[in-house]
Parts: C-alpha cells; sequence; structure tokens
C-alpha cells in the first residue's frame, strides 16, 4: 500500500504510528525521517509531506490511503474518503486576534485556511479580508493582519514568550483523521476495509 502521513517538515506523530504499528503496518523505518520524503519498500511505499500533499496524492491516485488532521480536509477534501476518526493528535481551529482593532478598518485575518475561514465568516455574515500566509501566528506583528485562523497549538508554540492573541471563537476540533483514495477503495477494498477495521479495533482496545 502507498500510504502518507502529514507532518509539517517534522517527523510523523509518535502517537500516529503507534496506531499504524498497532494495526500491523511496518512504521519502523519512519522513526528517524523527516518530511518532505518518499521511502519505498516490496510492496509499497510512505510518503511524509504536508496534508495537502498527501491529499492531493490521493485524489489524483499517486497514494492510497493515508492520516491527515480533520484541518486539512476542512480546507481540501479532494477526492478521497474520510474513513476513520484516529482519536490522536487533538486541535482546535481557532480565530485570535489583537485586543482592539480600528473600526473604519476592514478586519484583516492570516491564515493557511482560506477556504475554511472565508466559509466560516461568510456563514456568520462577515467579510474580513483573508489574507494566506504560511505561519499566520506571527502575521499581527509583521502588520500583515489583525487577526489570525490557525490551529491553537501551532498559535501557542510560535508565540512562546510573546503576549498572546486574544482568543475570540473556536472555529473547529480536529484530529487524526484516515482517509483513502477513491480509486483504492475499489482497487484495494479488501486491503482499505481491514486497515481501517484493525485500527477501529486497536482504538476500542485503548
Amino acid at each position: 500500500m502507498r500510504f502518507g502521513v502529514a507532518c509539517e517538515a517534522g517527523s510523523p506523530p509518535a502517537e500516529v504510528l503507534d496506531l499504524l504499528e498497532a494495526a500491523g503496518l511496518p512504521v519502523a523505518p519512519l522513526g528517524a525521517e523527516k518530511a518532505p520524503a518518499l521511502l519505498r519498500y516490496a510492496g509499497g511505499a510512505w510518503f511524509l509531506g504536508s496534508a495537502a500533499d498527501v491529499l492531493r496524492a490521493c485524489d489524483r491516485g499517486a497514494l492510497d490511503a493515508g492520516v491527515v488532521g480533520s484541518d486539512g480536509l476542512l480546507e481540501r477534501r479532494h477526492g478521497v474518503a474520510d474513513l476513520l476518526d484516529l482519536r490522536c493528535c487533538r486541535d482546535a481551529l481557532v480565530f485570535a486576534g489583537v485586543a482592539t482593532v480600528r473600526a473604519d478598518r476592514r478586519l484583516r485575518i492570516a491564515t493557511r485556511h482560506p477556504e475554511t475561514a472565508l466559509r466560516h465568516f461568510a456563514a456568520a455574515g462577515a467579510q474580513p479580508e483573508i489574507v494566506t500566509v504560511d505561519e499566520p501566528a506571527l502575521a499581527p506583528e509583521l502588520g500583515v493582519a489583525d487577526a489570525v485562523v490557525e490551529l491553537r497549538s501551532r498559535l501557542t508554540a510560535a508565540r512562546r514568550g510573546m503576549e498572546p492573541l486574544d482568543e475570540r471563537e473556536e472555529i473547529a476540533s480536529c484530529s487524526a483523521r484516515l482517509v483513502a483514495a477513491r480509486a483504492a477503495r475499489v482497487l484495494l477494498r479488501d486491503e482499505i476495509n481491514g486497515l481501517a477495521h484493525d485500527l477501529r479495533a486497536v482504538l476500542e482496545g485503548r
């Protein structure tokens, strides 16, 4: 099986690897690897990269299945099936900003999740300016934006030692999800269903 694990320029999450190993996947080679990486082995391959790249590769049939954060699915589902909540890597996508914003200026929000942010604020009848950046946490200090939509964990880590932003709203709770390419669900039906079954059994046994 060709399998992707989302990790942003670092090692794959240990709790995800533990789950995959308990379900019978050969994760040993991934312990010392960091994204981006592609490791081939007899009968399959591992890909470590961004959630967007894992989802895009599944959509194009380059990967059969993978693990991504649900924030990635909110932003760009592509042609993948969301099979299982792995109940780990829990986080939250939050809206946070500086304490005060000039009343005569349109609110500017920096984010890595522009489509999610647009849908969220449009549903509330708001029309802020959405600024797409790779690292939104410091955007208010740079003068790029007044507020951010970002994962709480990344926001906390990036702003360590700095004054925290005012968290105004939790947009979505997030966790790691097992996804599969739609083609693989047909061509590798037994293998994909077996993996989901084994992972579900591991989770229920904890």
